[in-house]
């Protein structure tokens, strides 16, 4: 039974060293041909992030050529080739500094320029990202190793997914948000780390020959370098799973506690968030149907109470529109719709608690601008004095803003009317810096 399985799971059979380091090498220099294949999957990457479209990005995946540079590190560690490895490293610092400049040349251009959910989804890496990384390395250099050819190849690239990190680190850069340049450089990190570590494994179980003599000091010290490497980069993807799970926990919770006992009442759930404000959150639920009973509201913020959520409360706001004829709005229509319900909750909340606007603080203001207006980067404030005919002096709110992107007209009169609504003000000077 042993040796059943020790032929069905050999690799050992067929591998073929020279036609393996031939194609790996072939791969690693980033010139003529290879370079122009290089930018155009750096636009076609950041055309499909950019636009949200999983086809392009895929397409752009398979004609990157950044595999071969990284399968090469971990070959030459492990026939301990100093040529290679050399050729291998400059080559793929090479192809990062273009692949970066690319795709901040073309994110900086882009008229579009808000962050998607292909961009978004490229900014937490995992535990299950290192995993893909390793899994994904193995059955490249597996199937690379092999003398017959194999059409794992294309595969491995989609799902190790070295190019979407770099754009979307080049969005980062281009927008000046920084969380998103050091997730997805990490992410893009730690797929390199280990598809060379998965390279490195299986040329030293498949007894490569090494091509330079190297006694065995040596060997455990780069033994230990590349362990201690990959355990650096691995830790922070432990922490970032475990987010990720307490965060699915949350989602579970919110599904049963909250979304359910809507829907049950004949509601239909449009769109729901989370938003923190100080030291609790808010789950802001749109939805259609009929105006949510105050028993009703109390049920739900008694039950996440219950259930260890007590910083959890519930806003419901109703939208009299259908799911359906929300999706056929387009995606401006429906924004507008969601910031003008945001401004309209801010005036209620304001009337009810019978708060002077003039003292309230711009930290807080400057949270539900982000909020209504994503693009906005950064805003500040003032008064400026005004004497009329009759020489009494009146008072003007000035409000200074920032974005990392162009807005129309419309964006600046909907920024306009929330910092009157939210100032308690007719007239606020607003000036985009």
């Amino acid at each position: 039974m042993k040796k059943y399985f020790q032929d069905l799971f050999n690799i050992r059979e067929n591998a073929d060293f020279e036609k393996t380091k031939s194609t790996i090498c072939d791969g690693i220099s980033l010139r003529g041909y290879n370079l122009w294949i290089l930018v155009c999957s750096t636009v076609l990457a950041s055309i499909g992030l950019d636009t949200n479209s999983t086809a392009v990005i895929i397409g752009a995946m398979l004609i990157s050529p950044l595999m071969s540079p990284i399968l090469g590190v971990g070959l030459s560690l492990a026939i301990h080739d100093k040529k290679v490895l050399l050729h291998s490293l400059r080559n793929l610092l090479l192809a990062v500094v273009i692949s970066l400049g690319a795709s901040v040349l073309y994110f900086f251009l882009s008229p579009l320029g808000e962050p998607t959910s292909e961009l978004q989804a490229r900014t937490f890496p995992t535990l299950l990202d290192v995993l893909i990384a390793l899994f994904g390395g193995i059955a490249g250099i597996v199937s690379i190793s092999r003398h017959q050819q194999t059409i794992a190849i294309p595969g491995v690239a989609i799902a190790t997914a070295l190019m979407p990190p770099l754009c979307t680190a080049g969005f980062g850069i281009a927008t000046a948000n920084w969380d998103y340049f050091f997730g997805a450089f990490y992410l893009f990190f730690i797929n390199a780390i280990f598809i060379s570590l998965a390279t490195y494994l299986i040329a030293r179980y498949l007894h490569f020959p090494e091509k330079e003599f190297i006694n065995a000091k040596v060997a455990k010290q780069y033994r230990r370098w590349f362990i201690i490497l990959s355990i650096a980069a691995l830790t922070p993807s432990i922490y970032f799973l475990y987010t990720v799970y307490k965060e699915q926990v949350i989602k579970k919770e919110i599904q049963q506690l909250v979304l359910s006992p809507i829907a049950k009442q004949g509601n239909e759930i449009l769109k729901w968030e989370v938003i923190k404000k100080d030291t609790s959150y808010l789950v802001k639920v749109y939805h259609s149907g009929r105006q949510l009973s105050d028993s009703l509201k109390k049920s739900i913020d008694s039950a996440l109470s219950m259930h260890e959520m007590r910083t959890y409360h519930l806003v419901s706001l109703r939208v009299n529109l259908t799911k359906e004829e929300v999706s056929a709005l387009s995606a401006e229509t429906t924004k507008q719709i969601f910031q003008e319900m945001h401004l309209e909750e801010i005036r209620q909340r304001d009337t009810v608690n019978g708060n002077t606007v003039d003292t309230a603080l711009y930290a807080h203001i400057l949270t539900e601008v982000k909020i209504a207006f994503p693009f906005v980067d950064t805003l500040s404030n003032g008064l400026i004095m005004l004497t009329n005919s009759q020489h009494s002096v009146d008072t003007i709110p000035v409000v200074v803003y920032k974005t990392f992107k162009s807005i129309n007209k419309t964006q600046q009169n909907q920024l306009y009317k929330f910092m009157c609504t939210r100032l308690g003000r007719d007239t606020v000077l607003l000036i985009k810096k």
